[in-house]
């Protein structure tokens, strides 16, 4: 189990009953990716990927939930633990210049690593995946657990 240091914790609490289900079938079938979610977004315009991670960042910080992870282990109950700060760092891809089928392969195997990735929710189960696919073109995947 990870270590949580106190002074980056800003609360503890229950999980509620669709999160209590949610944690019985992800101990249950850890393989299973029933709630495994996925966006992908297309966007168009120049992006500066250290400015793209300082927004993601900030909408961590306004979002509890992006800053929350689980524990079971040695605990009476279930319980979510929220972060005070948990940095995010997006997984950045330069597909630009790849034919349209070999993008869009490309694209697909992105997408489906970041499914066979399964996440730990010990972690925070959320991450961001950032693919320049031609000039200022990008694709944007969004990968989240359910419990979440």
């Amino acid at each position: 189990m990870n270590k949580l240091e106190r002074r980056n914790i800003v609360d503890i609490l229950a999980l509620t009953p669709m999160q209590e289900g949610m944690l019985f079938h992800y101990l249950k079938e850890p393989e299973s990716d029933v709630y495994f979610e996925q966006l992908s977004l297309n966007l168009v315009g120049d992006i500066d990927n250290e400015i793209f991670e300082q927004a993601w960042n900030a909408v961590i910080q306004g979002n509890e939930m992006l800053r929350t992870m689980f524990r079971w282990e040695n605990v009476e109950n279930p319980i979510q633990v929220v972060l005070k700060e948990h940095p995010l760092q997006p997984v950045y891809y330069d597909l630009a210049g790849k034919d349209t089928d070999d993008l869009e392969k490309s694209l697909e195997e992105i997408k489906a690593r970041d499914r066979n990735e399964k996440f730990d929710l010990r972690k925070v189960p959320f991450r961001v995946t950032l693919c320049r696919t031609g000039k200022e073109k990008y694709e944007i995947i969004i990968s989240n657990h359910h419990i979440l």
